[in-house]
């Protein structure tokens, strides 16, 4: 799980973008809390997509509820979030 990875959920194919990571004031040998931001289709004609609010959890909690779709190396491919939109709705998947 790297910073910019883009995750789809499961069961409802809503999408997040792993944007931070986190972890308690002083303690940086504890695990790390996984920031994520979710990401909603704004129109098929402007910008594409607006990061609807931010959520965090452990990176195992995300990968039981969400699998992979474009890993962060990869991102670069896609013209606009309309297109992993449209992937996304199509059924497709990066991988």
């Amino acid at each position: 799980m790297r910073l910019g990875d883009i995750y789809v959920n499961k069961k409802d194919k809503s999408i997040i973008q792993i944007d931070s990571y986190a972890t308690h004031m002083g303690e940086f040998t504890e695990k790390s809390i996984v920031i994520f931001r979710q990401m909603e289709r704004h129109n098929a004609y402007e910008i594409g997509s607006v990061p609807s609010f931010n959520g965090y959890g452990s990176q195992e909690e995300i990968e039981s509820e969400y699998e992979l779709l474009i890993p962060q190396e990869k991102v670069k491919n896609y013209s606009d979030w309309n297109e992993i939109f449209d992937m996304v709705e199509a059924g497709s998947s990066c991988l």
